[in-house]
């Protein structure tokens, strides 16, 4: 008898987790007047989730490979701001290849109440590095990790974030 009680428990705890887990789903879906509702499926704890844009979105990043020049061109969405403190960019292809750094503009100066006095930069920023590699390897391309952190004025500071770039030279 007590064997059937325990496997009985068992079955109602696995039904209610899954009809807890089928439920997570229709409070994840964005309202039809948020301006981030065309964001499919975000899921519990996203950014459309709590109203904030996804990362990628805050902060739209482009880069160019120019002869032996990497410019990296953040556009950044009103209400929204990167550290300029907080920008990484790390070669992953040609192997052994060096950035150096050309061009970084100076930020807004503002206290931050968890990082203290930094700069930032809000509307766009352009950085611009020289690659130190061949130029038969520059023709293959070049891929690279850009690594940046920036917050919504909301009350949102975004973990650091990586985008992985392949280039081509132009």
């Amino acid at each position: 008898m007590k064997r059937s009680t325990a496997f009985s428990f068992f079955i109602a705890i696995v039904l209610y987790c899954q009809t807890s887990v089928g439920m997570a789903g229709f409070f994840d879906q964005p309202s039809a007047d948020s301006k981030l509702s065309s964001t499919k499926n975000a899921g519990f704890g996203s950014a459309s989730a709590t109203g904030f844009l996804p990362v990628e979105q805050a902060f739209l990043l482009k880069a160019a490979l120019k002869g032996s020049t990497l410019d990296l061109t953040w556009k950044i969405e009103p209400e929204h701001y990167l550290y300029r403190s907080r920008f990484r960019v790390d070669v992953l292809l040609p192997e052994h290849t060096e950035l150096s750094e050309i061009s970084i503009p100076r930020g807004e100066p503002v206290h931050d109440e968890f990082q203290g006095d930094v700069e930032i930069f809000r509307d766009t920023v352009q950085l611009s590095y020289g690659i130190e590699a061949s130029k038969s390897q520059l023709q293959k391309g070049v891929v690279i990790n850009v690594t940046f952190q920036g917050c919504a004025e909301a009350g949102l500071c975004y973990p650091p974030h990586t985008q992985e770039i392949s280039l081509v030279p132009r």
